[in-house]
């Protein structure tokens, strides 16, 4: 109705356009392309983002239409990828960098090989670039920047720095720089990467393998870097056994307290661990927790605390955070995202005094006996969109799942629930009280009658996401994509204004776009 009725009076005069292969929302992009089969209309058009594409021959339409934008600026692939498919990444680089007007680029586009194509065609416009999906190598970099000559804003993933050999290619233009590195070997060679860059003013690193002290930072700040006025890192290294981590903390956060660091450019940093694992974050930098509590804690800054830091966290993913002892003095009171194992102890209520910011909760250990518990947890919720419910393998069903409560959830995820739901409890489930208000479901049923229930019974389900176990994979897999049985089955028993596609990630997941 929109594409048809709508879109043709304001075409003319839409300047952004954003489109998703989601899972909520699979196979949209065609879908718009089967109602839009040309851009032209949009003549005012400067932004176009494509989230989760998965179709080659889609990009390269999508692409053709780009050269007929004559305003368009902004092009952005948010996680996209092609699996088995032969895709030309050359050519897919090659057209972005020849668009005429584009300075503004998000490229996270899944390679086979992870290994950036270089471009083979200067861009006379590009500002600000973002690469993710893919990675840089070495002297990559500088061709990079000479096949991009104007480029003032680069983020970036790299595997590794640069050889000895490195040679300097002056790059004025570039004022921002943000790098994350996932590969080790960095100290003897980083410092060649940053000559030639003599107005950088903003940099932020992040570093998953190495130490780098403050005296080796001053020292390339110092020696490259001369108009750095913001500077962000990001550390973190798992030490071996035998190492004193108690000794490297200590040794590290005093490389940060020189003049440099707390005179000149008052840049301080905080350091602490978690296991065997050594964290060291500009403050300007949040921190989730994916551990437990630090063990151990430094900072430069005077007037830091642990109290604060934990305030401003926002998420805990590791699900027995909440089951070591935790200092009186924490409180959690932004917390968004939890992951959390029942039971709850009672040093939880104590840790988390109000779960109002809470949006997404994921509960592990999940049973019938520890029904209040979280019935307690979600009385508490008040805004909580999504919730996952995990229990182990060997449990039947709990008919807690069918009984709980919380006016606010909208998205209920039992994927992972390590259970297949028969014909009668997905009727349980679309009349429960969560089953009823829910608009995202993801689950496991046992046949494909149950899937048809779930969608005709769950009146504001707007997406499923399902995996039917009467069909195996490995007797699909012999099936073109146009003669999935199981597909065709649903599609013949669903209003045909229902999309229904395999999960191109998964191929196990049927996803359903209501």
């Amino acid at each position: 109705m929109i594409c048809q009725r709508h879109l043709p009076f304001i075409a003319n005069r839409i300047i952004s356009l954003s489109l998703s292969d989601y899972r909520e929302t699979p196979g949209q992009i065609n879908l718009f392309l089967s109602y839009i089969p040309s851009f032209n209309q949009f003549t005012n058009l400067r932004s176009l983002s494509l989230s989760n594409l998965h179709s080659y021959q889609t990009l390269l339409k999508l692409l053709n239409e780009c050269h007929h934008m004559n305003n368009l600026t902004h092009l952005n692939f948010y996680s996209c990828s092609f699996p088995n498919e032969q895709v030309n990444f050359q050519f897919i680089v090659d057209t972005v960098w020849s668009l005429p007007k584009l300075t503004n680029c998000f490229f996270s586009i899944m390679e086979e090989q992870q290994i950036f194509h270089m471009p083979t065609v200067i861009s006379s416009s590009l500002k600000y670039l973002s690469i993710f999906g893919s990675e840089l190598q070495r002297n990559q970099i500088k061709r990079l920047f000479d096949y991009t000559p104007r480029l003032k804003h680069l983020s970036t993933s790299m595997k590794s720095v640069i050889d000895t050999d490195y040679i300097v290619s002056p790059v004025p233009t570039l004022t921002t720089l943000n790098l994350y590195f996932f590969d080790d070997h960095l100290t003897s060679k980083i410092h060649l990467f940053f000559q030639g860059m003599p107005n950088l003013c903003h940099l932020g690193i992040n570093i998953q393998s190495e130490l780098i002290d403050g005296y080796r930072w001053e020292q390339i700040i110092r020696n490259y870097l001369p108009t750095l006025k913001i500077f962000r890192l990001k550390v973190k290294k798992r030490l071996f056994q035998q190492e004193n981590i108690h000794e490297r903390v200590d040794q590290l956060i005093n490389s940060f307290r020189s003049l440099f660091w707390i005179d000149e450019h008052q840049w301080f940093v905080r350091c602490f661990t978690q296991n065997r694992f050594i964290y060291l974050n500009t403050l300007s930098d949040s921190f989730d927790c994916y551990e437990s509590i630090c063990t151990s804690w430094r900072s430069t800054y005077p007037l830091d605390n642990q109290k604060e830091f934990y305030d401003n966290m926002t998420s805990i993913y590791n699900e027995t955070f909440f089951s070591r002892p935790i200092p009186y003095y924490i409180r959690l009171t932004n917390i968004k995202s939890l992951y959390i194992k029942l039971p709850i102890n009672n040093q939880f209520w104590s840790i988390v005094p109000s779960l109002n910011r809470l949006r997404s909760l994921t509960v592990s250990s999940h049973t019938d006996a520890f029904q209040s518990q979280l019935q307690t947890l979600l009385d508490q919720a008040l805004h909580l969109y999504t919730l996952t419910i995990r229990q182990d393998t060997s449990l039947p069903l709990q008919i807690s799942l069918f009984k709980y409560i919380n006016k606010s959830v909208r998205r209920f995820d039992l994927y992972d629930c390590n259970y297949c739901f028969n014909e009668k409890e997905c009727t349980t489930l679309s009349r429960s009280s969560l089953g009823s208000q829910c608009e995202v479901l993801s689950i496991r049923v046992k046949n494909r009658e149950s899937i048809v229930h779930l969608v005709k019974n769950m009146f504001n389900l707007r997406a499923l996401i399902v995996e039917c176990i009467d069909t195996k994979c490995d007797q699909r897999s012999i099936l073109t994509k146009t003669n999935d049985e199981l597909i065709q089955w649903l599609k013949s028993h669903l209003p045909l204004t229902y999309l229904i596609i395999r999960d191109p990630e998964t191929d196990n997941d049927i996803l359903i776009w209501i």
